[in-house]
């Protein structure tokens, strides 16, 4: 049989120097459809074609094109990322256990910063979702947060952690916070310490809503009143706190000992006492919250409430792929799950100035769950389980 006349090839451009799908087939002696079940790894291909078919991609350095991909499978093997405050090491570590989770399993990650702005988290939810992502990380979500909500609501594959939703509504994986805001201040208690002052997060944020219930109720449970005056806001940041802290310094009665709410607001209360003159911690105990990698810098030594905060990254995107392989599974049954926090006693509650051992007795403090152990520098009581939470 006579071949019809083949059109006259153009000259190639940087674009027609690669190789196509169809250039493998060729190599291949394969239709362009053998091409395609191959790279998207049928069952039904016989071991032999495979076989040729990917000597022939290896022999040609072909790459297929992931947009067009994409298109075909109604996915872009990305995922979207916001977090409230990339210059908080707590985010900074969590989103460097995202990616490289993510990376793990073939995922791209963009990662967007919303200053704990509902207006640029709105903005970032609708540019991520014009870009076709997966699913959507929340680092970031406002105790209430319409635009997170409705995504909850109409079985969006999202998760969130560190912070959940008022309602209680969809994926999320948190620290038990008010327990471990209980338990700080208890350490704080057991040393002695009947005038401690709080600087709280943002009150929309269920981190700052839980912890500063934590603290009531230690202080409750102990006979001692709740003062409003020994209590302010720092927003989570460290200059913020460190303008609290000198407040609370300048009163007629000083606290003796300071928990922040998280690291950052810590270390300022630190400076402010350094500003003052006042010596952390034989003149004021300072406590922190999420153990970020400076606070055990020799040079500081704070104690601090930790987090499980690469488990928690982790979690999250393997969370991720099982929503995005079922989303109508996990919108009837969301994932939820509660980490049990871990005190690290280290020098600026004054336990091991004083030769304390706190620390060892707050072992022995019947929890379901709990056990007693060691973890980084100073003592630690360290809760390796974590349970989930059934609604």
């Amino acid at each position: 049989m006579r071949r019809g006349r083949q059109p006259a090839r153009g000259p190639r451009t940087a674009k027609t120097l690669q190789p196509t799908i169809g250039d493998v087939a060729r190599r291949a002696g394969v239709s362009r459809a053998t091409v395609s079940r191959v790279l998207n790894e049928y069952p039904h291909v016989r071991p032999q074609v495979r076989t040729d078919v990917q000597r022939a991609i290896r022999a040609l350095r072909y790459r297929p094109d992931q947009v067009a991909r994409s298109l075909a499978r109604r996915e872009t093997k990305t995922l979207g990322l916001v977090v409230a405050d990339i210059t908080n090491p707590f985010y900074a570590e969590t989103a460097r256990a995202i990616v490289e989770t993510a990376r793990g399993h073939g995922y791209n990650v963009i990662l967007c910063n919303t200053d704990n702005l509902h207006r640029l988290q709105e903005e970032y939810v609708e540019v991520l979702r014009q870009r076709r992502v997966d699913g959507i990380i929340f680092g970031s979500v406002f105790l209430d947060d319409p635009v997170v909500e409705a995504l909850v609501e109409a079985g969006y594959p999202c998760v969130m952690y560190n912070r959940r939703l008022r309602s209680g509504r969809g994926n999320y994986i948190v620290l038990d916070n008010a327990s471990a805001s209980h338990d700080l201040t208890r350490h704080l208690l057991d040393l002695g310490h009947r005038h401690i002052g709080f600087i709280t997060g943002l009150r929309d944020l269920s981190t700052a809503s839980e912890r500063l219930r934590g603290y009531r109720a230690a202080l409750r449970a102990a006979g001692l009143p709740a003062d409003s005056r020994l209590m302010r806001p720092g927003a989570f940041k460290a200059e913020m706190a460190q303008r609290a802290a000198q407040e609370l310094l300048k009163l007629p009665r000083r606290p003796t000992a300071i928990m922040a709410g998280n690291d950052l607001m810590a270390l300022g209360v630190m400076q402010a006492a350094g500003d003052l003159g006042l010596r952390v911690p034989e003149d004021l105990a300072v406590v922190g919250f999420d153990d970020i990698e400076i606070a055990a810098h020799r040079q500081i030594q704070l104690t601090t409430m930790a987090q499980q905060k690469a488990e928690m990254g982790r979690m999250a995107v393997v969370w991720m792929l099982e929503i995005i392989r079922d989303p109508r599974r996990y919108r009837r049954e969301p994932l939820q799950q509660i980490l049990t926090p871990t005190l690290v006693v280290r020098r600026t509650c004054g336990a091991l100035l004083r030769g304390d051992k706190s620390g060892d007795r707050r072992a022995t403090v019947p929890r379901p769950g709990r056990r007693a152990g060691r973890s980084g520098e100073g003592k630690a009581l360290r809760v390796p389980s974590s349970r989930k939470e059934k609604r």
